[in-house]
């Protein structure tokens, strides 16, 4: 990956320093005499000014380093404050390796720190430092001394910009200390002049101290004289760049000619602004080494202006930065490439990772939209729900990989029907949200919906195979841009669940009747959970089941009604595909059985024998491995007890842990029954492969049997069937007299319907059939109800 390097006059010290603003820095111009010399005093009250401190002072260290003399303080008054102006190195010795091991010490609590608590209790009496920024000043050879900003009061946290401020103002009085023959303090501070400061004074010129600071400094110096424009180069210049001279260049254009010729623009834009608004020379560029490499540089000067502001000489350094250029642009490129293993974790995170749709964010692009107007104001907003129809069904059949394959394609799809400004999104599983831009008819929607609807009617050819999927929409519309998106949601929710309850492979546009429905199907629901945790709503009623011919008692089928403390008794049709929504039939179908087998167990005790049970069990309840361990308490009953399949999908392909479950009640003598055989689930596969006891024949095919002679021979057929693999037969709904007569000349088994006997609750069957028991031997039992058929209520 290419790394663009710093643009000209791109500031590298700002990576540790920011820069200091402008009008800052021209203030501390305006108080430097013509010559360029600092006035000390001035400075320090300017700096004190600029930082809003309380006191500002500036110290001094001997050669040695071995203390510091107060040099200037202000405002002057604070001198009384000092001991004696002066401190050792080993009066506090964690301060100086801490200022002269770096740059800027700054802290809060001075008192605290333990790199400052020693100097601010050895240099003050009654008003001690609360919080310190101390920055070091030095000279082209060395540390010379240290400026120390504090407030008095109040803890302060120093920002960057003021640590950068001070540092400036550390490199200012270095830069006029090289300049000057005595230190510019001795005329504002007498009183620095110590036997602890005598060493630092006693250089014997300043020109022979300014050319041992060029000769130790590894930067190079360079001096322009702006009336000739003679430029005085350091022999460090021609060594950062791999040359030698006999009689070094004095031409600026020595320099000039070596800059990269991307860069020399904005290099002289930074020496014009020097030399006309004195703004700060500190400029970063490319310099061409002698072996033909490209060096990064760092320049900064200052100009020396006369009595009339005239720009006499421009002194400066040069630096080779080369190194942590490098390192920067290598921490850049990591930091690059961190950000874009971020932004692909982010993506991950917000992106389904099959179809690459988002998969959260609905909710947040609504909002974003609603903050900033919807465009176009008669546009309105809609979410569309939509959930795949028979999508489990590609999954058990042909495997998950097809059925990631159907995902993408109807991805694709939704894609393809939206157009710029719409948001598609999948939710989870095979549902999909989409958000249009709609009108307040919901106009675009529905046709949104009946394009999809049409386009995933036509078959998908996937490994070889023709595959069928339908789609249910619910439709929510925006009538307001006040309308919450979970609002919305929601609405599309109840849409699609009226779109299913429809039939499936439709749309359905959200009305208020839907909030009415939704709120009864959530209290309906909540009821339910109640009643499962109550454990005893949930009842059995028993519908006597009788012999073909004699009509006589032949057992009977439980079936679940809900006890329900408002509603009184409720047929399964009015909760049991809420129940299923739940995934708790399951749970129902357990307490169903234990209490029929409980209750069947009491009948047994007070005189009425049951010959059969019949209970309905779902494949979620034979997959469960605690069904045998229910039974257990029941065993003497276990003969005597059938279970109804009703879970038909699964008959022909079982899965092995229903087979296993099958098998093992088998072997406790549990018989195995068909429900609504010949309704279009179950097949003569089924079986084959279950072995049942009985079947069960459906009460639709019953319900023409006596009238309809091709029903009749249908029915007829699947009896026959049933003899030849020795299968018993029960035919369901037999409520006239004429049904019932037909169904025993054809060989029905059993009979079971209204004609015969309505369900009854447990004490209301026991009544009905307790007295009519015959004796035990006497034939079957009971017959059925008042002697032959019951009339229908």
């Amino acid at each position: 990956m290419k790394t663009n390097p710093p643009s000209p006059g791109h500031d590298l010290a700002a990576d540790m320093f920011p820069r200091v603003p402008a009008d800052k820095l021209s203030r501390l111009a305006a108080v430097s005499d013509p010559t360029g010399f600092v006035n000390s005093g001035t400075v320090t009250e300017e700096a004190r000014h600029q930082l809003n401190v309380d006191r500002l002072s500036v110290w001094l260290f001997p050669p040695d380093k071995t203390g510091l003399a107060c040099a200037v303080c202000h405002p002057h008054s604070s001198l009384e404050h000092f001991v004696e102006r002066r401190i050792r190195a080993t009066d506090c010795p964690r301060f100086f390796e801490a200022v002269l091991a770096e740059r800027v010490v700054g802290t809060v609590d001075a008192a605290r720190d333990e790199r400052t608590s020693e100097f601010s209790s050895s240099c003050s009496t009654s008003r001690p430092a609360v919080s310190m920024l101390v920055a070091k000043i030095g000279s082209a050879i060395e540390p010379i001394g240290i400026v120390c900003a504090e407030t008095l009061e109040a803890k302060r946290s120093w920002s960057s910009g003021e640590i950068a401020f001070i540092v400036s103002i550390a490199e200012l009085l270095g830069a006029s200390i090289d300049r000057q023959t005595d230190l510019p303090f001795v005329a504002h501070g007498a009183h620095a002049k110590t036997d602890l400061m005598a060493p630092v004074h006693c250089a014997s010129s300043s020109n022979e101290r300014y050319d041992l600071a060029i000769k130790a400094a590894y930067d190079g110096v360079w001096d322009l004289d702006y009336k000739t424009g003679q430029v005085y180069f350091s022999d460090q210049n021609f060594d950062l760049l791999g040359e030698s001279y006999d009689n070094p260049p004095t031409e600026f254009d020595w320099w000039q000619q070596r800059v990269h010729p991307e860069d020399i623009d904005g290099v002289r834009a930074y020496y014009q602004d020097l030399l006309q608004k004195d703004s700060p020379y500190d400029v970063t560029y490319r310099m061409r080494h002698k072996d033909g490499s490209w060096r990064w540089w760092r320049s900064r000067g200052m100009v020396i202006r006369n009595t009339h502001y005239e720009p006499v000489r421009i002194v400066g350094t040069n630096s080779d930065v080369t190194d942590l250029i490098e390192t920067k642009l290598e921490l850049e490129k990591r930091n690059q490439e961190l950000l874009l293993a971020k932004r692909k974790v982010e993506h991950a995170a917000l992106h389904d990772s099959l179809t690459d749709l988002p998969n959260r964010r609905f909710m947040e692009l609504v909002s974003a939209r609603k903050a900033r107007g919807e465009p176009g104001g008669n546009r309105a907003l809609s979410f569309l729900h939509i959930d795949l129809d028979n999508f489990k069904e590609v999954n058990d059949l042909l495997g998950h990989a097809a059925g990631d394959e159907v995902l993408c394609r109807v991805a694709e799809c939704l894609k393809g029907l939206s157009v710029e400004g719409d948001f598609i999104a999948r939710s989870g599983g095979d549902e999909f949200i989409a958000i249009l831009q709609d009108e307040s008819s919901a106009e675009r929607s529905i046709r949104f919906s009946e394009q999809l609807i049409g386009k995933l009617e036509k078959p998908m050819f996937i490994e070889g195979r023709s595959i069928t999927v339908g789609a249910s929409v619910g439709i929510a519309l925006s009538e307001s841009p006040t309308n919450d998106a979970s609002d919305l949601l929601r609405n599309a929710d109840q849409a699609l669940y009226k779109a299913k309850r429809a039939g499936k492979n439709t749309y359905k546009v959200y009305d208020h009747q839907m909030s009415l429905q939704a709120a009864y199907i959530r209290k309906t629901k909540e009821e339910i959970q109640f009643a499962l945790e109550d454990g005893g709503s949930f009842v059995p009623f028993f519908q006597a089941q009788f012999y073909a011919g004699s009509l006589e008692l032949a057992g009977a089928e439980a079936l679940v009604r809900w006890h329900h403390p408002k509603r009184g008794i409720l047929s399964p049709g009015e909760f049991l595909h809420y129940a299923e929504e739940m995934n708790c039939v399951a749970e129902i179908d357990r307490q169903v059985l234990l209490k029929s087998l409980a209750t069947v167990n009491e009948w047994h005790e007070t005189g009425l024998a049951l010959p059969r049970l019949a209970v309905n069990v779902s494949s979620d309840r034979l997959a469960d491995p605690s069904l045998l361990f229910s039974l257990e308490n029941f065993e003497d009953n276990v003969p005597s007890l059938s279970f109804e399949l009703i879970e038909s999908t699964f008959l022909d392909d079982t899965s092995e842990q229903v087979k296993k479950t099958l098998s093992q009640l088998q072997d406790l003598g549990i018989e195995m029954e068909i429900d609504d055989f010949g309704s279009g689930y179950a097949s003569i596969a089924s079986l084959v492969n279950i072995r049942p006891k009985r079947l069960k024949i459906d009460k639709t095919l019953v319900s023409n049997v006596d009238t309809d002679m091709a029903m009749t021979s249908l029915v007829q057929s699947i009896i026959d069937i049933a003899r030849t693999l020795e299968v018993e037969v029960i035919a369901e709904g037999a409520e006239t007299p004429s049904q019932i007569k037909t169904l025993t000349a054809i060989g029905c088994d059993i009979l079971q319907g209204y004609g015969l006997a309505r369900p009854m609750s447990a004490d209301v069957f026991y009544e009905t059939f307790a007295q009519k028991q015959a004796p035990s031997g006497a034939g079957h039992g009971p017959r059925a109800v008042n002697g032959a058929v019951a009339q229908r209520p």
